[in-house]
């Protein structure tokens, strides 16, 4: 590919899916471990409020002088942890009734104390305070509940750290799953590639694949069909025209040798100089042939593409055809009528345009009789422009017109003044414009002749908007 930067599809793929799956994933862990705190936290106040309701109740419902003042400390694993303190107003003071034994020392005294939540320090250690306060049969309760931060954050990340997990575990699995994702979508890219190395240049195929086509391939993979079919085409045409020029210019030269061969041992003059004629003769009759061959070999790799690549008015090209070729007419004593009254604009470039009409009229003009007519005629009609060639030479039986677009068929005379290529290439710009050609009768000549003529029906192009 010379110097085209190449990357791994497959690479790029990977890195984008699992780069963008990264990201994603790590931003779904944040707000998780996030999430995860915040209900921790929510989860460890709703329990602060159960136990200051709890104690309440229990702080009500028992006389006063028998509360507890200092429960025995409990060590088990699932002991809860918070520490609490429950008062009641008397005579204007606050009696401790129940306390936990690690009580917060340093605690503001009761009366300073909001209902709510609220954070303090005390002794340089944090805690999350929740006061409670109730009127029950004229007596102030108040409970106050509280826990160290440290814990209830140790007891959040484990929390957290559980949910995150299974989100660890599965990101390799996912990276895994999209490795082999992207190696099996990519199989049918690897399958055409190695279809394309494999196939033989003398036997350029359609890709064959043995799955099914992905869609986003399926336009390169009719692509590369379309250039095989067109290299295929090119290669049997370059085939074609070598074997053609290789079997029509054998005989010329060897002519041009017998006669070359032959004006070297004469010794009369005016014999060497019919010699040198005819050698010219020659020489003109392969520069003709050479010059079709050449034309032809430039028209079949152009097929369907070049013939309409613009457009032309094909009355000018007949006038300007006509008006090149009237020494060859002149010389012949023949005439050449052009009848163009309207333009008649055809989607053709003009070049094609030109070796068309010039094909046809200096076809008409060697095959018709010497001091004949060439009849040209071009008609503008509302679907389609034609053409229309005849001459008044000996004619075509109509079961042999059909060859007539053949390579290197001569009807009638072979040893006419032809190499039998002017229609086959009139055939090939008219299949690429996508033009018809037919065979009609041509002018009446002496003897009973009818002449030939060939009509060129070109479709009329579509207006542009």
């Amino acid at each position: 590919m010379g110097g085209v930067k190449r990357y791994s599809l497959r690479g790029r793929l990977m890195l984008t899916l699992v780069g963008a799956m990264t990201i994603l994933w790590l931003g779904a862990a944040v707000a998780a471990f996030l999430h995860a705190l915040e209900e921790a936290d929510e989860l460890f106040d709703a329990q602060m409020v159960q136990a200051s309701e709890l104690l309440l109740g229990l702080v009500k419902d028992s006389d006063a002088g028998q509360a507890v003042t200092r429960p025995v400390e409990q060590n088990h694993p699932y002991r809860m942890p918070v520490f609490f303190q429950v008062m009641d107003l008397v005579d204007g003071r606050w009696r401790m009734l129940a306390h936990t034994p690690d009580g917060a020392d340093g605690l503001p005294p009761a009366e300073r104390l909001a209902d709510g939540f609220f954070r303090i320090k005390l002794g340089a250690v944090p805690w999350r305070i929740f006061v409670r306060s109730e009127r029950t049969d004229g007596r102030l309760y108040r409970v106050v509940v509280g826990q160290r931060y440290a814990i209830r954050d140790d007891l959040g990340h484990e929390f957290a750290e559980h949910l995150l997990i299974p989100l660890a575990v599965g990101f390799p699995l996912m990276a895994l799953s999209i490795w082999w994702s992207v190696g099996r979508a990519m199989q049918p890219v690897r399958e055409a590639a190695g279809a394309v190395l494999g196939m033989p240049v003398d036997g350029l195929r359609p890709i064959a694949l043995s799955g099914a086509c992905p869609h986003e391939i399926t336009p390169l993979i009719d692509a590369i069909d379309i250039l095989t079919r067109r290299v295929s085409l090119a290669i049997d045409n370059e085939r074609r025209f070598t074997a053609d020029a290789a079997h029509e210019l054998r005989t010329p030269l060897a002519a041009l040798r017998i006669h070359a061969q032959v004006a070297a041992r004469i010794d009369d003059p005016q014999e060497r100089r019919r010699a040198h004629e005819q050698m010219m003769a020659g020489v003109e009759r392969m520069t003709h042939l050479v010059e079709q061959l050449l034309t032809l070999a430039r028209l079949d790799p152009a097929a369907g593409s070049g013939a309409v690549a613009s457009s032309c008015d094909l009355a000018d090209v007949a006038a300007t055809v006509c008006a090149d070729l009237m020494p060859l007419a002149i010389e012949r004593g023949q005439e050449i009528q052009l009848e163009a009254p309207a333009p008649a604009p055809v989607a053709v470039e003009p070049t094609w345009v030109e070796l068309l009409v010039r094909n046809l009229v200096d076809n008409a003009l060697r095959y018709g009789r010497d001091g004949g007519c060439v009849d040209v005629q071009v008609e503008n009609l509302r679907q389609r422009v034609r053409l229309t060639v005849r001459d008044d030479g000996p004619g075509v039986a109509e079961g042999e017109r059909a060859r007539l677009l053949e390579r290197f068929y001569r009807a009638g005379d072979s040893d006419h003044d032809g190499c039998g290529l002017g229609l086959s290439i009139v055939a090939r710009i008219a299949e690429s414009a996508g033009a018809e050609i037919n065979f009609v009768d041509g002018l009446a000549g002496v003897g009973g002749a009818a002449g030939l003529g060939v009509r060129v029906e070109f479709p009329v192009p579509t207006p542009r908007c």
